[in-house]
């Protein structure tokens, strides 16, 4: 058995890999490509994404999902409102993120390739923050158990009160399938590419007003697809691999249309010239 935690090593290392270079080298790239574009949009979205996302989010689940009352009770217990509430909260928040961005410290960068580097920095920073840190700190938890001969070894040097809770979650780590790492680092590649493509939606209707309504898009689109992320967590999807089959289709989709606005956009800024 300790022999093949080095499977589940090698794809937590996979997908660390994945989730940290990747928004690296597509910035990399990019900037190489549009040769003159500024960093501040990739940092614009970076920003939006830890105080819309891991912040302001985070402080409204307090009230709506944590702190005792008659409505935390109501959401948590009614799996269709927990599901509507999460998925409608990450779009919203995100959203409305990056429509505030387009709107404020970006109001003045109009060239529709700035759309694409906050989208990179949006999507690049969840990749770190979300899977990177957490890829990196479960291949160093699963090393120390192998090195202290397994969970008994581990538990033995934590205090007794705790040990109950430590045991518990380290073997639902060691419990969970390797390929569920694996899908982790993978499943980045589809959201990088969804951020990037709803900034595009949303660059659009902030800078064109007869574009509006791709801002209240975007967050129907964003809802839509992390419906299905919340159902898996609910268990009533029992399927990671179909839960990212759907998300990758998802972002196909949203993504097409995407390069049809990207490239209205361009029709649009030779109009002006």
């Amino acid at each position: 058995m300790m022999d093949g935690l080095w499977v589940t090593i090698m794809d937590m290392g996979i997908a660390l890999a994945i989730s940290l270079l990747l928004p690296v080298v597509m910035l990399i790239v990019w900037m190489r490509k549009k040769r003159g574009l500024k960093m501040s949009p990739f940092w614009a979205g970076a920003a939006v994404f830890v105080i819309f996302s891991l912040f302001l989010e985070q402080v409204l689940h307090y009230f709506v999902l944590i702190r005792p009352s008659v409505l935390s009770e109501f959401v948590n217990g009614n799996l269709w409102a927990f599901v509507l509430y999460g998925a409608l909260a990450a779009g919203v928040f995100e959203e409305t993120g990056r429509f505030l961005a387009f709107k404020t410290v970006m109001k003045n960068k109009k060239e529709r390739e700035n759309a694409i580097t906050y989208g990179i920095g949006h999507g690049g920073i969840e990749s770190i923050l979300v899977v990177g840190i957490s890829m990196a700190s479960s291949m160093i938890m699963i090393l120390t158990i192998r090195s202290l001969g397994g969970v008994d070894g581990y538990v033995a040097l934590v205090p007794e009160n705790s040990k109950d809770i430590v045991r518990a979650s380290l073997e639902a780590l060691l419990l969970t399938p390797s390929y569920h790492f694996l899908l982790a680092g993978i499943e980045r590649i589809s959201t990088i590419i969804f951020h990037i493509a709803l900034s595009v939606f949303v660059f659009s209707a902030a800078h064109r007003p007869e574009k509006w309504y791709l801002y209240p898009l975007a967050i129907l689109i964003h809802m839509f697809l992390d419906i299905f992320a919340v159902l898996y967590q609910r268990g009533v999807l029992g399927s990671l691999v179909v839960m990212e089959a759907i998300i990758a289709a998802i972002t196909a989709f949203t993504a097409y249309f995407a390069y049809r606005i990207y490239q209205g956009m361009a029709d649009a800024e030779t109009n002006d010239d």
